[in-house]
């Protein structure tokens, strides 16, 4: 077999978090017509993600890791991907498995063997494997998958010494912030569910992402990653969008003459030039408000803000446009007249309360007082041990804890909402 001692022309799929354990979430309800698609996205966008491979004519697939829980996911999940690893087989297309923290190499069940085309890394060390085509040897791929609880190794990477391109294949790396391809000419990174370059010389480092993006969190298109390597050596990386549903957050901004049928008019507007933008995958939508006016006081969950969600899902059920509005967030500081913080009256305590609460982030929320007496007294027997030590937050003790500054200024704009609504609410 010989070994090419200058760059040849190849391509790989760079995939990693497939995470088929894991459904769409990450909101309160999920309309009949699309709870079939909050199951099975995570398997349609890999499914996409191997049609890729195909599509391409790919020399291999790399898997960085975060593939499957075998666990949660079941046997339908370990089925599926033997069926998607045999479709590559046929073609000759090998499959480079860095594994990651939900899929380690101990967990995979015997009973089902993988593919001969499937070459999963060993934890602990990087292990060479080389990648050929018509019996020359047209890469080096490295790779370690990962111990449960350690951590990588990046060491062990190195470029191969005659000049064959030089892949590495790992969830994640202990590498010092811009060296991450120092090692090799491209690493395949997972552990990052938002595709992102971290270096670009003298190699490329680069997260293609998750294929699917799970909750209103991930939003944005998510896919694989289609590395090609060129005759001169250089590296050209494409994105390829696989989601199934593409969470998006719209921000829109109203004024002080918006009022309900307004606003309803800009996501009707907006939701048109969403569904233009992002062809193809189900669009799950958040709105976030921002701007002036006294809507801004009055979008609040348990008020307004149900009712313009409600109207909006009713237009875009009738126009069927593959959209769906998933949430009205309105976090926007107050907007209301600053005579009404002048009043001797109860709104204008509340006003100058909230106000001294979310300017002074030394006065505590102890919103455990609040809780009636059994509940309190179980949220003090959990918080506690019976040596009066702390044994840490019950499932209790963590509703009712605020865990940063953010957390503290959305509750107490809500509560500030809330108030206003309920003292000038009309007889």
């Amino acid at each position: 077999m010989s070994q090419k001692s200058s760059p040849t022309p190849l391509r790989f799929v760079h995939a990693s978090d497939l995470h088929l354990e894991r459904p769409l979430g990450g909101v309160p309800d999920v309309p009949e017509r699309l709870r079939e698609l909050f199951l099975e996205a995570p398997y349609r966008a890999a499914r996409k993600v191997f049609e890729t491979v195909l599509s391409e004519g790919a020399d291999a697939l790399l898997l960085a890791g975060d593939v499957l829980d075998v666990e949660l996911a079941g046997p339908r999940a370990v089925l599926f991907l033997i069926e998607q690893f045999r479709r590559l087989a046929e073609h000759d297309i090998p499959v480079y498995w860095a594994c990651g923290h939900v899929d380690p190499l101990t967990d995979w069940p015997v009973h089902a063997p993988l593919p001969g085309n499937v070459r999963r890394f060993p934890s602990g060390r990087v292990e060479n494997i080389l990648c050929q085509r018509d019996g020359e040897t047209i890469a080096h791929i490295q790779g370690i998958s990962r111990s449960p609880g350690g951590t990588q190794k990046d060491d062990p990477f190195h470029r191969d010494a005659h000049g064959t391109f030089t892949v590495g294949v790992s969830h994640g790396t202990t590498a010092p912030t811009g060296t991450e391809g120092d090692r090799v000419h491209y690493m395949a990174l997972g552990g990052q569910h938002h595709r992102q370059t971290v270096d670009t010389s003298p190699g490329l480092a680069h997260y293609c992402g998750t294929p699917q993006g799970r909750t209103p969190d991930e939003s944005g298109s998510h896919g694989c990653t289609i590395v090609r390597v060129e005759e001169s050596g250089h590296v050209k990386t494409r994105f390829v969008p696989t989601d199934a549903a593409r969470w998006v957050t719209q921000t829109v901004e109203i004024t002080a003459g918006t009022d309900e049928v307004g606003l309803l008019d800009q996501f009707h507007k907006q939701t048109d030039r969403l569904r233009e933008k992002h062809a193809g995958p189900e669009l799950l939508i958040t709105w976030r408000i921002v701007g002036n006016g006294p809507l801004l006081h009055q979008l609040r969950p348990g008020g307004l803000a149900d009712r313009v969600l409600e109207q909006a899902r009713q237009g875009e059920e009738k126009r069927g446009m593959g959209i769906w509005s998933v949430a009205i967030v309105c976090d926007a500081p107050l907007d209301v007249p600053a005579s009404w913080y002048d009043q001797e009256t109860i709104l204008g305590d509340l006003l100058r309360q909230m106000g001294q609460l979310e300017s002074d982030t030394d006065i505590p929320l102890n919103l455990e007082a609040f809780l009636p007496d059994g509940l309190q007294e179980e949220w003090n027997t959990e918080l506690k041990g019976g040596n009066g030590k702390s044994s840490g937050k019950s499932l209790l003790a963590e509703l009712v804890a605020i865990d940063s500054p953010r957390q503290r200024q959305t509750l107490l704009r809500e509560a500030a909402k809330l108030g206003i609504d309920l003292i000038t609410i009309e007889d």
